[in-house]
């Protein structure tokens, strides 16, 4: 019985290394809605069950009644906390693989500056936030607002996930592929542009998955502390006014925002790395 039971197993990874009913893309998808659904399910009739009071648990209904009515204004502010997302985001990528190249290429230079790198990222960087506000409005140049500090929080919360991701590609090569490296006396930069980089694209993409959630969170928090015209800027006079509903709403749409921009992340990813199947996009229809 078990040689038979091991025989059909074997069946069902062979060709593919895993199980049918997870190699296709439309059962991912299916999945993913039945997953959606049964949440809003609960939280629709969890609230009513429970006997919970709306205005401080508001259910979707609500919450999409609220949506509605806000919309306008949130259109009106999305694009400040988008473009600082994705300046601080796009900042912190081009950094991170500048200087994991460096730090890979030269050990010495990894020694006196790793210590330094990780220090300034083991700060509470979120907490820091009224610090950065502070040093923002002291500046001396006409063109600079406190939006300035959402741009540098963006860039500074995204940055070192994409720096360890980036060196953990760039390092990630077998001994086989080091020896020809060496046998042919390639230089750094040679290894750089020929293997490393391209080795370490499933690293780097993986730390821009996490790098732009991270990136907006720091937007959203530069808002909320600055003021400064956003959508943390919305949520925070939501939540003084006690309008959880118009507060929830806003974090769904930075949710809807992140997880879109996440999507276009994995797409670029399995467009670019032809050769490695994408969790989601990859996979027989």
């Amino acid at each position: 019985m078990s040689g038979g039971v091991a025989q059909k197993l074997g069946e069902g990874l062979s060709g593919t290394g895993r199980m049918p009913i997870g190699n296709t893309r439309r059962t991912r998808w299916a999945l993913s809605i039945l997953g959606v659904v049964s949440w809003l399910v609960a939280w629709q009739t969890l609230p009513t069950t429970l006997g919970l009071e709306p205005t401080y648990f508001p259910r979707p209904t609500d919450v999409y009644t609220e949506l509605a009515r806000i919309y306008e204004p949130i259109l009106a502010v999305i694009p400040n906390t988008l473009w600082a997302a994705l300046v601080g985001f796009l900042l912190s990528l081009v950094l991170s693989i500048v200087v994991a190249a460096v730090l890979v290429a030269n050990d010495s230079i990894l020694e006196a500056l790793m210590p330094f790198i990780v220090g300034t990222n083991t700060i509470p960087r979120i907490a820091m936030t009224p610090l950065v506000i502070y040093w923002v409005g002291f500046l001396p140049w006409a063109w600079v607002d406190l939006s300035l500090a959402n741009y540098i929080m963006a860039l500074w919360v995204a940055f070192f996930p994409m720096l360890i991701a980036a060196m953990g590609g760039f390092r990630d090569i077998d001994e086989d592929t080091k020896n020809m490296l060496e046998v042919y006396g390639a230089t750094e930069w040679q290894a750089l542009k020929y293997v490393r980089f391209k080795n370490g694209l499933p690293f780097i993409f993986d730390g821009m998955k996490i790098g732009f959630i991270l990136a907006m969170v720091g937007a959203v928090v530069g808002e909320f502390v600055s003021a400064s015209p956003g959508i943390g800027s919305m949520a925070a006079s939501a939540l003084s006014r006690t309008s959880i509903s118009r507060a929830v709403s806003i974090v769904l749409i930075l949710g809807l925002i992140s997880s879109s921009l996440v999507l276009a992340i994995y797409l670029v990813e399995s467009r670019v790395i032809f050769w490695r199947e994408s969790s989601v996009f990859g996979g027989e229809e």
